[in-house]
């Protein structure tokens, strides 16, 4: 099976603001496991990350990204 990519838009009051929590949520997300890559954006509040689907889904890559404070909501793969 192929690997998906996941996009999200960080849409609550906490927004990413720097490199510094690109680099924070890149660090997580990489933690959960099946996750393999993670583009995060402060310029475009987006958050996308390849995913093995056999080993990881998009509820628990949101689940992670609320547990750092991120309201999201989902957006189309690239």
């Amino acid at each position: 099976m192929a690997n998906e990519t996941l996009g999200f838009k960080v849409v609550g009051e906490q927004t990413i603001h720097c490199a510094g929590c690109e680099q924070r949520i890149g660090n997580a997300l990489k933690r959960v496991p099946g996750v393999q890559d993670v583009q995060a954006s402060h310029q475009t509040q987006e958050v996308r990350a390849t995913i093995d689907p056999t080993r990881a889904d998009a509820g628990q890559v949101r689940a992670k990204l609320e547990q750092l404070g991120y309201q999201v909501t989902p957006q189309g793969g690239a």
